[in-house]
């Protein structure tokens, strides 16, 4: 599973539920009444929600509005101004019966609230009704993200993992590597052999390309007609030349006929850039440099992958 995609729920008893109710009891009581129903997980302040949902993000949060430290409304409008945690349905466990105070709980960002003393029957069946809301939604969503011809990624999904990739390149120091891939000549294939030939050569150009990536956090896009895109977290330039030389050799031994390519099959060329860091560098810059990368491969001869090199 690749942690920077949502990973899609087929049941709703996969669902993960964060409670966050300072009260030990409550929480408890709380567990008990989804008990056998969904996984949960008990946490006892805002402070911890937080950190909770930074590192696994739960499918739906369980929210006690009055707490030391970060109050409950504090907590929501945090997750929901975090991009990667917007998504979230939060439904606040309160006391509070004022029409002002329910309002304020609806301004935070909360999908719905359950009085307390909480009411099992109640609970379990709007839980219900907003997780299936949820689930339907992440699937909608999950295949917006997917290319209809090859099968990968596409580029939409640059920009819900973008975020995640350039954050973990930032916080620990950790190597990001991207591979621009573009297919040699593929115009020219097209005009010959026609644009469904054009497509099952897409197809299998794909599946050796996703073949190539040997780990399941690397992603493999379809960025655009010919063109693709491999982002490679926690590897350096050595190793994404690595990877880039199986493609090469991969998509050679598919012996692909194009009688218009000097080589008479099938090619690719590839532009690498890998980072250290991202202070100050927008993802665009990023992309930019891989196709400059790219640019440069074509230019000395297709069929073969370039680094960028910064300008002095």
């Amino acid at each position: 599973m690749n942690q920077y995609i949502t990973e899609q729920k087929i049941s709703l008893t996969e669902s993960v539920i964060l409670i966050v109710e300072d009260d030990p009891i409550n929480a408890v009581v709380i567990e008990d009444l989804l008990s056998g129903l969904y996984q949960t997980k008990i946490v006892h302040s805002g402070e911890d929600a937080l950190i909770s949902c930074d590192a696994q993000p739960p499918d739906l949060i369980l929210l006690d509005v009055m707490m030391d430290g970060i109050s409950g409304l504090e907590t929501c409008k945090t997750l929901k101004n975090n991009s990667q945690t917007q998504h979230i349905p939060i439904i606040f466990i309160t006391s509070m019966h004022d029409q002002d105070d329910q309002n304020r709980c609806w301004e935070a960002g909360c999908v719905d609230f359950v009085a307390k003393p909480v009411n099992g029957v109640t609970l379990r069946n709007r839980i219900k009704a907003h997780l299936t809301l949820k689930l339907q939604t992440d699937l909608l969503r999950r295949m917006s993200f997917v290319d209809g011809l090859t099968g990968l990624y596409n580029r939409h999904l640059l920009e819900d993992v973008m975020a995640k990739l350039i954050s973990d390149v930032n916080r620990s120091k950790q190597t990001l590597s991207i591979m621009m891939l573009d297919v040699d000549w593929f115009k020219g294939y097209n005009d010959t052999y026609g644009h469904i030939a054009g497509d099952e050569c897409l197809k299998s150009l794909a599946g050796v390309i996703k073949e190539s990536l040997q780990r399941p956090i690397d992603l493999a896009i379809r960025y655009g007609g010919e063109e693709f895109l491999c982002l490679l977290p926690d590897t350096d330039q050595q190793g994404v030349e690595y990877i880039a030389n199986i493609m090469l050799k991969s998509v050679q031994n598919l012996a692909i006929k194009h009688k218009l390519s000097e080589f008479k099959m099938v090619t690719i060329s590839i532009g690498i850039h890998t980072i250290s860091s991202t202070k100050n560098t927008s993802f665009d810059d990023i992309l930019a440099k891989a196709d400059e990368a790219l640019y440069a491969a074509k230019q000395l001869g297709r069929n073969r992958f370039s680094t960028y090199v910064p300008k002095v």
